[in-house]
């Protein structure tokens, strides 16, 4: 029951978080650009970062139900991942799906004519380089997410 409860908790943590680091993030991309073209901006940041996010809080609450403790070396290796996969998905087939969902793509078109409109090799390429260099800023945050997950658990009484 707790495992159950500690994947839901997980899944739910990671679905809002995902929609709130969307909106930070183009709030700040559109204040840097120049305006404010919309209030939540481009629709396709937010079906490239759901996925990751889900599925990383969802296997972090299966595992956090399962350990006792854990410790400061293992903890910094699990942000190093969270935000490798978390960046590296998003930046890359994240952003991909994600555009191919708001410009009304199908299988169909797809398989007939290919993904026009989208430099799909710059977008693979650019976005595992862009995952690898910002891992010095992207693990502390995950750090403190993944703390902030681990406090939610305690308050549920999933983990100790």
């Amino acid at each position: 029951m707790k495992k159950t409860k500690g994947i839901m908790i997980g899944l739910i943590f990671g679905l809002v978080l995902s929609f709130c680091i969307s909106f930070i993030f183009m709030f700040i991309a559109q204040g840097m650009a120049g305006g404010f073209t919309s209030f939540f901006g481009e629709s396709w940041l937010y079906y490239a970062a759901i996925i990751p996010f889900i599925l990383t809080f969802g296997i972090l609450g299966f595992y956090f139900t399962n350990q006792d403790k854990v410790s400061n070396k293992k903890f910094w290796l699990l942000s190093l991942i969270s935000a490798l996969f978390i960046s590296l998905y998003t930046g890359t087939i994240g952003a991909l799906f994600g555009e191919y969902i708001v410009r009304g793509g199908s299988l169909r078109t797809y398989i007939e004519g290919g993904y026009i409109g989208v430099n799909v090799e710059g977008v693979l390429i650019w976005g595992t380089i862009y995952a690898f260099i910002l891992l010095p800023l992207t693990t502390p945050l995950a750090r403190l997410l993944i703390q902030a997950f681990l406090e939610v658990l305690k308050i549920y009484e999933v983990t100790d």
